[in-house]
């Protein structure tokens, strides 16, 4: 068992390649008993309850459907995420569209049919999106594919 002490980077690194499992087991036998001390303030209240509808909903429309003012939610969402609701929608988005491109080959991509399905106007609209955000062309990605999205909406290529 880890203690408190003997918790580092490495070991958990070493131990999650191992052995998942028992990694998960270890790290929640430390940190159980701090999140079973802690409580939910509003904040984290309205931002849970924003993030179950964020996909869905038009944000502009969100503050009503959670039964409070659009600029609390706002104010409540970035003070808890540091991540506005367009932002993290955004985000949400493209993580779907990664792994939808992900999970078929070349031969699958039907960029018109992939801009429909995931809310663009047009082609145009998606390779423009993907090129701000990614930097690179749908067709760059089909031969890269590899890519990995941090927690602020930033893209790197996992091979680099």
């Amino acid at each position: 068992m880890l203690t408190e002490r003997q918790l580092n980077e490495d070991a958990l690194m070493t131990m999650a390649r191992t052995d998942a499992a028992l990694c998960c087991q270890q790290l929640d036998s430390l940190l159980m008993p701090w999140f079973e001390q802690c409580t939910e303030d509003q904040h984290s209240k309205i931002t849970r309850k924003a993030l179950h509808h964020l996909d869905d909903s038009i944000i502009s429309s969100l503050g009503e459907q959670l039964h409070c003012s659009q600029r609390t939610l706002e104010r409540s969402f970035q003070r808890v995420t540091g991540l506005t609701l367009k932002q993290c929608q955004s985000m949400n988005k493209l993580e779907a569209m990664l792994e939808y491109l992900y999970q078929r080959s070349s031969t699958e991509l039907d960029w018109a049919e992939i801009a429909l399905n995931f809310g663009f106007n047009d082609q145009p609209h998606l390779i423009r999106y993907l090129k701000k955000q990614l930097g690179f062309t749908p067709k760059t990605y089909e031969k890269e594919r590899g890519l990995t999205i941090d927690i602020y909406g930033g893209v790197s290529s996992i091979s680099s």
